[in-house]
């Protein structure tokens, strides 16, 4: 009767996360599909996507900041949640490490924009998009998925990103306005950031970090950090790729079919961020039951997907760019929508069972050689096919995430 209720209680408990995080994803997927067409019409294909290059290349150092703590922290926190001092010496190790972390990458940024010609010629958007960086490091939502509290990331986030949209639709109205952007952006994340800190030092107790703790922390997440910084190397790195090696015009558009295949991935999200901490107090056994049921489920919803983008890659496209340079460019749309069916379920072997089973040195291996051959093809296909050769090493790289991921859960389950 206990453990029938302990489920029950368990049960609820993802259910709620699970629905907090359904609210967040909608934000993220209505609000984009809004703004993002605005921003096309109103700046136009060029500005648009050098506003989305340095929006790119932020990304990097988010990845470096955030170091793999987004599931080593969030596993260790949900391990220890009834150990208040032990969570709290937790959350001091890690917000220290990230924020040695966020100066060392600004100070980085700014030899780069200061030496790199393509990006000094336009320095400010790329500083400026900085912020979102100092935003992400600042909120701390890794503790509270490892409290399974994410109510509250719902709550700042939907705030900070209405926020966003409402001063893009009043402020911005002409291409000269392009710098707004990034400045609406980042003061988003980091007034997110500032209330996500404020809610969780209301709960825990700020305490100097233990030396050894905090270097052992830092070593045990650093093969999530390699693995995380590869997976830049299949999705961040092609826009900058792109950027370097043709022109802003042709990020604009490929950066539009990537913000509409990333918000069908998207979908996908809060089923695996409202699992993990649950799964990951779970048995091998149980891992491998519930990882296994989920399969056929997520196969079902990416096919659904690919299909509509498949037959309605025209219709969609005019419905929300309207931009004749972007709708001659539909058949990569359709390409693209491959990836509906492959990131469904290369996340569920890669990002939910591997991480909870804490195979960190094999889901580093998977995406190290994803990344590293996603790297490697771009660079060459973009040179000789341009935009469709981005188009085509992100949509392989889908792929083998997905094989190979394949292969060591079936290695592993049962085991």
């Amino acid at each position: 009767m206990l453990v029938k209720n302990r489920n029950k209680s368990e049960l609820k408990v993802v259910t709620k996360n699970f629905s907090s995080l359904v609210v967040l994803q909608g934000v993220n997927f209505i609000l984009p599909l809004v703004t993002m067409p605005y921003l096309v019409r109103v700046l136009g294909s060029e500005k648009f996507g050098l506003v989305m290059f340095a929006q790119a290349f932020a990304i990097f150092f988010n990845v470096i900041v955030d170091y793999g703590f987004n599931l080593s922290a969030t596993r260790e926190i949900s391990v220890h949640r009834e150990n208040h001092d032990k969570v709290a010496e937790i959350f001091s190790s890690v917000f220290s490490i990230k924020i040695l972390l966020l100066i060392c990458s600004f100070i980085v940024l700014v030899l780069l924009t200061n030496v790199v010609p393509n990006l000094k010629s336009e320095s400010t958007i790329f500083l400026l998009s900085f912020g979102v960086v100092v935003g992400q490091a600042l909120f701390p939502i890794w503790y509270f998925q490892g409290i399974e509290k994410m109510q509250f990331v719902t709550l700042i986030n939907v705030i900070a990103k209405v926020l966003f949209t409402v001063l893009i639709f009043t402020m911005v109205k002409s291409k000269t306005d392009y710098i707004l952007v990034p400045v609406f952006n980042s003061v988003g994340f980091i007034i997110a950031g500032v209330l996500g800190l404020v809610i969780a030092l209301k709960n825990i107790s700020f305490k100097i970090p233990d030396r050894e703790g905090t270097i052992v922390r830092f070593k045990e997440s650093t093969q999530l950090f390699v693995s995380n910084l590869s997976v830049t190397m299949y999705t961040v790195s092609n826009t900058v790729i792109l950027g370097f090696f043709t022109n802003n015009s042709l990020v604009g558009v490929y950066s539009s079919f990537e913000k509409l295949i990333l918000a069908i991935k998207n979908v996908y999200a809060p089923l695996f961020q409202a699992l993990f901490p649950w799964l990951s107090k779970k048995n091998n056994k149980e891992i491998d039951d519930i990882s296994q049921k989920l399969i056929l489920p997520l196969l079902a919803v990416g096919l659904l997907g690919f299909a509509v983008i498949y037959f309605g890659a025209d219709l969609i496209l005019e419905l929300v760019y309207a931009n004749d340079l972007i709708s001659s460019y539909s058949n990569i749309f359709r390409l693209l929508g491959l990836i509906a069916v492959f990131s469904a379920l290369n996340m569920l072997f890669n990002t939910l069972f591997l991480s909870a089973r804490k195979k960190y040195k094999e889901r580093m291996i998977i995406m190290l050689t994803t990344g590293l051959l996603n790297l490697a093809l771009a660079i060459w296909l973009v040179q000789w096919m341009g935009i469709w050769g981005i188009a085509i090493t992100v949509t392989f790289s889908e792929f083998l995430l997905l094989a190979l991921g394949a292969y060591y859960f079936f290695r592993f389950k049962d085991d």
